[in-house]
């Protein structure tokens, strides 16, 4: 710290304790879904517990990405924009994308433990509903059509900015999407990892029974079947076999107002010397054929060297050069979004209609994203089987699942393991 005195104790540990929050604090948020899905089961509540589980884990995700965003915004990007004693250190290499791992897999995690539990303990098939559910619920939220509703709604009753303000997408939203391809996956590990050392320690092949591997038919059928609808969710998502949701102008003006060095920031942001006030989507600088032309990529070349120049320039000077008849100053450039092409496949057709008329340019935080080291996943993957073997232990209770009980624990006792596990184990 002598060698750095800008750098202070207590950004640091905010920033630290911040990071404990989106962490730990997942673990204890997705943990207590879990145990009031298996308490509205066991008290016969199948039909609220199946819409409970996916919109209680969908809201706590979405949740954890705010905070983040917030936390990260307030104190690390602000301190380091106005040089309030910046943090040490590359942030957005694994701490904050370790944040949104932890939101996404621990959600992904406590949705097949609850799943698994209820099952286990019921025997049934109402698992079957509560997948269903959650499976669209993931992909109107992956595709952008769930934000897109409450968009639409919010507009309704306050108006484009205040739905906007709440429910805009941004980088970070952007990027929990992406990690979503493969967080999902993480969950699988032990489970699978479960089953297979039953089968190794005990020697029973029985499909139901204390010692069966996979618990109960139910339970084996269950297991195979959210890896099924992971990939199919997945290969929707990435193939496009269903629309993404269309763009509108308030994306386009929240955006503007924007920097390309802010991790929210969702789209490329350039600077043009003409830029139509009426004309959002710019069209007139397409070709007939939804290329740019030519002269908008010259214009955009000048325009960055006339923008490199005017805050090279002294403000006074611009002023006088203004007053004799100068012209440099009318043809300042001017900060707006950066638009593509106009595409022409099927559902960008649906989304012209809907009024999305060219594509979108990511912004610069979100190209080229840096790969994580192996060490980095192969620990999450420990954490999230960590995350899933004490949630499926309190849920069904750990000597059941270790096969030491001949009976799945029940009642108040599961919220107790919460915070204390009996010696012996608990039947």
């Amino acid at each position: 710290m002598d060698n750095h005195p800008d750098r202070c104790m207590l950004p640091h540990f905010l920033w630290t304790f911040a990071q404990t929050c989106g962490t730990v604090g997942c673990f204890v948020i997705f943990g207590l879904i879990g145990q009031v899905y298996s308490l509205l089961l066991e008290s016969g509540q199948s039909l609220l517990a199946s819409l409970f589980l996916p919109f209680g884990t969908a809201l706590g995700e979405t949740g954890m990405v705010v905070f983040t965003r917030i936390a990260y915004n307030t104190l690390v990007h602000t301190k380091k924009v106005n040089g309030q004693g910046p943090l040490a250190g590359d942030q957005l290499y694994v701490a904050a994308p370790c944040l949104i791992f932890s939101a996404h897999a621990f959600a992904e995690a406590c949705r097949l433990t609850a799943t698994l539990a209820g099952a286990i303990n019921n025997g049934g098939f109402a698992w079957v509903s509560t997948t269903c559910v959650g499976v669209a619920l993931n992909i109107s939220a992956r595709l952008g059509w769930s934000r897109f509703i409450l968009i639409q709604f919010t507009k309704m009753l306050k108006g484009g900015p205040t739905a906007m303000a709440i429910f805009a997408p941004t980088g970070w939203s952007k990027f929990h999407d992406e990690l979503k391809i493969y967080c999902g996956y993480y969950r699988f590990v032990l489970v699978l990892a479960l089953v297979a050392v039953r089968a190794m320690m005990y020697q029973s092949f029985q499909a139901e029974g204390p010692l069966a591997p996979a618990f109960n038919v139910s339970a084996m059928v269950l297991i195979p079947t959210l890896m099924l609808f992971e990939i199919l969710e997945d290969e929707i998502v990435t193939r496009e076999l269903l629309p993404v949701n269309p763009a509108g102008a308030g994306l386009l003006k929240v955006n503007t107002a924007g920097d390309n060095a802010d991790p929210a920031q969702l789209l490329t942001l350039e600077h043009l010397l003409c830029v139509p006030e009426n004309d959002p989507w710019k069209m007139s600088e397409l070709e007939a054929s939804g290329k740019r032309s030519m002269m908008t990529s010259s214009l955009r070349r000048t325009s960055s060297s006339l923008s490199h120049r005017s805050r090279d320039s002294d403000t006074a000077t611009s002023r006088r050069d203004g007053a004799d008849g100068n012209m440099g100053l009318q043809h300042e450039p001017e900060k707006t979004v950066s638009l593509g092409i106009r595409e022409s496949y099927l559902w960008a057709r649906l989304r012209s209609w809907f009024g999305q008329s060219r594509a979108l340019n990511s912004s610069p935080a979100l190209h080229g994203l840096r790969e994580l080291p192996f060490m980095v996943h192969l620990s999450f993957i420990g954490i999230v089987g960590e995350f899933t073997s004490s949630l499926l232990g309190l849920l069904i209770g750990a000597g059941y699942m270790r096969g030491l009980c001949p009976e799945p624990l029940q009642g108040p006792e599961r919220v107790v393991g919460l915070l204390w596990w009996q010696t012996p184990l608990p039947c």
